[in-house]
């Protein structure tokens, strides 16, 4: 039992570092990581200190021979990292095991190193483009295969003898610790493209539904303009008549203008640029956008709006906050209000955005934001309130919903501020 404990520690060791710390960062990747060359070396440097950590706590079968769960580490990080990434945790791993614990014992970890760092290049690429499943069966085959080496070489070449226990136990915690990481790893990582996915896929639904909505607030400055060229064209008009005509003119340009800008920005694929907004600003934003499809819907906009500074990505705060307010237009087809309000409370930023709609019942309020549930029926897919759930949830805001049928909707929510809560200048 005492030389099982430096492998369990060995194995929390990996958990920690190539399971929960490339977690986080997907979860968390408002943090200046979104790049993915960086998020794949910071990967790799967690698999590095996953290694140095196994070599700091190991089991001593004889003086110099060493065994640990470093090359789980070594393995799957390899695998995941590519060439480069595998070349660079062997090196870490032999330099920190010849400073570390010094040259005895060194020369069957560079044996086995070397080996291993041949199969992991040779299998890189098929391992990168493999399903769950066969990832699954090739992670624990090489990892075993490394096992099975590091003792052979110790055996055959050394003449170190092991005994049985440890055998048996070396062997389950690696195919055990390298099953749980790559499962667990893979099934989060398969989560999360599905959601990237369904985002992605919520914003081309609404640009479709907002593009003929806009097409019809753009005719009606196009209408005017023609108007008055028409009558400037047809009769005599005095100079000063037609120079305020073609201000007019101009000014109905520049809103046409102004509506379509304001589409685009929110349709052309997003570029991932986090950083500090004004809720104001971008409210505002919003508000443009959906305003044509709230005049066709023959619904009131009213805000109440302050500046406070938040964390985030515009076009995704846009994605959601459309999703919202679209909701919400469609709630009240026979008209009504939309009203938007930002205030400070509790030190958090509350965005609230209510509707005057035909509201949801108990049941439908406690399925809100579920995948396919929708109160729309055969129009509504049900992925815009999940889309936009899971961008505050990204955002670390919180969401609430209270409704009341025949009175409307209320959605509140709740981010954090940035410049220590203060509204921005």
């Amino acid at each position: 039992m005492d030389e099982l404990e430096p492998l369990l520690l060995n194995v929390l060791f990996i958990i920690i570092f190539l399971l929960f710390i490339p977690m986080f960062m997907h979860i968390n990747r408002f943090n200046g990581l979104a790049n993915l060359h960086k998020r794949k070396w910071v990967q790799l440097i967690s698999a590095g200190i996953a290694s140095i950590s196994c070599i700091m706590f190991p089991i001593t079968i004889v003086e110099g021979y060493i065994y640990d769960l470093r090359l789980i580490a070594v393995v799957l990080g390899g695998l995941y990292g590519g060439v480069a990434g595998s070349i660079f945790l062997v090196a870490a791993t032999l330099t920190f095991r010849w400073f570390w614990l010094g040259g005895s014992g060194a020369s069957a970890s560079i044996i086995v190193c070397t080996i291993l760092l041949l199969v992991i290049i040779l299998l890189t690429k098929h391992y990168v483009n493999a399903s769950r499943r066969h990832k699954l069966i090739l992670g624990n085959a090489v990892s075993m295969f490394a096992a099975v080496l590091a003792l052979t070489v110790s055996i055959v070449i050394f003449q170190v003898a092991f005994n049985l226990f440890f055998v048996i136990s070396y062997l389950l915690l690696t195919v055990f610790t390298t099953a749980i990481v790559v499962y667990i790893y893979e099934v989060f990582h398969e989560n999360m493209l599905i959601g990237e996915r369904v985002i992605k896929a919520e914003k081309m639904e609404m640009v479709s539904q907002l593009s003929s909505s806009i097409s019809h607030e753009v005719r009606n400055p196009l209408a005017v303009v023609r108007g008055f060229l028409q009558m400037m064209e047809q009769t005599e008009i005095p100079v000063e008549k037609r120079n305020q005509f073609l201000k007019i003119c101009i000014g109905e340009i520049d809103r046409a203008n102004d509506i379509i800008q304001n589409y685009l920005t929110f349709s052309k694929p997003a570029v991932q640029n986090v950083g500090n907004m004004d809720i104001k600003d971008q409210l505002q934003k919003a508000i443009h956008i959906i305003s044509p499809l709230a005049n066709m819907n023959c619904v009131e906009i009213e805000s109440r709006l302050e500046s406070y500074l938040i964390k985030g990505e515009p076009q995704l705060l846009q994605q959601c906050l459309l999703n919202l307010t679209k909701n919400c237009i469609e709630a009240m087809p026979d008209g009504g209000s939309l009203y938007i309000e930002t205030k400070l409370q509790n030190g958090e930023l509350v965005i609230v955005i209510a509707d005057t709609g035909k509201g949801m019942t108990t049941e439908q309020l406690s399925r809100i934001g579920e995948p396919y549930f929708t109160t729309k029926g055969r129009e509504g897919t049900g992925l815009g309130m999940m889309t936009a759930m899971r961008i505050i949830e990204m955002m670390r805001g919180k969401l609430t919903v209270s409704s009341h049928m025949k009175k409307g909707s209320t959605f509140t929510i709740r981010f954090p501020l940035e410049a220590s809560g203060e509204q921005a200048s």
